[in-house]
């Protein structure tokens, strides 16, 4: 417990922050594990249980603790890093981490046409809803809407696989021969709605990283539009800039939908 040297110096609620913080550094409680509840903190401390609740809340400010609804707060996992210079998958991104990836599969039916169009997918498509999981969670919502005529060419064996969330998207086109040749990705934030935070575990408001991109073969064909929601304190986007660099990276203007589910440029 903290002296009363400590307590006049510093706030009661930064006493708390620190010592879970040193905590979390010296491997007491490493990378997911739950920490002690409010109520057990405050009596370890000997302070109310506000102070303990402004501690855990200056903690997961920083990135080091995450709140999950219903189940407490634990220690956040290290952050996804993906490279702007290489398209990869969720599950390739993850794998070359170290880390273990699977997935849930909420929906998939025929997308709407005006909500495919507004995602960049101009033809008959299909919605694939997945919540995907790092290490055992919950960390991203994918919705995929994929083009009819690239599903057609799936066996019925890897569809009934992606139905069951047991094969990744972008394995699947390559086995079917469907060459990945570049993308396109826009990244933004917004505040998670309550049905995203219900699926993530986390408790409103709360930030999300928003992802959205259009995949495409080697002549330009769409083979998918996808918009994926990550925690924010779970992704961090990762760019390499060159100045007076020869081999400028085209910009285009793209269709992408705001907030509340418009197009707008």
């Amino acid at each position: 417990m903290a002296n009363d040297k400590q307590m006049v110096s510093n706030p009661r609620y930064r006493i708390v922050s620190e010592a879970l913080r040193e905590a979390i550094t010296a491997g007491e409680y490493p990378p997911g594990a739950q920490l002690p509840t409010e109520a057990e903190l405050a009596k370890r401390f000997g302070l109310s249980r506000g102070t303990v609740v402004k501690a855990i809340d200056m903690l997961v400010t920083e990135g080091i603790v995450i709140k999950r609804q219903g189940a407490g707060s634990f220690v956040a996992l290290p952050a996804l890093h993906r490279r702007s210079s290489r398209l990869m998958s969720f599950t390739e991104t993850v794998s070359e981490q170290g880390r273990t990836s699977s997935q849930k599969v909420l929906s998939y039916g025929r997308a709407e046409r005006e909500e495919a169009r507004a995602y960049g997918s101009h033809e008959p498509s299909m919605l694939l809803a997945r919540l995907r999981y790092v290490d055992g969670m919950a960390t991203s919502i994918h919705r995929s809407f994929i083009p009819e005529r690239i599903l057609d060419q799936l066996s019925a064996e890897k569809l009934g696989q992606l139905l069951k969330g047991d094969a990744s998207l972008y394995a699947a086109f390559e086995e079917a021969g469907i060459a990945i040749g570049r993308g396109a990705e826009h990244v933004s934030a917004r505040l998670a709605t309550e049905n995203e935070a219900q699926l993530l575990n986390i408790r409103c408001p709360a930030a999300l990283m928003v992802v959205i991109r259009q995949s495409y073969d080697h002549q330009g064909q769409l083979i998918e539009a996808a918009e994926a929601v990550y925690q924010a304190a779970s992704y961090t986007y990762d760019l390499e800039l060159v100045r007076g660099s020869a081999h400028e990276v085209p910009h285009r203007l793209r269709i992408v939908p705001d907030n509340a589910g418009n197009a707008k440029n």
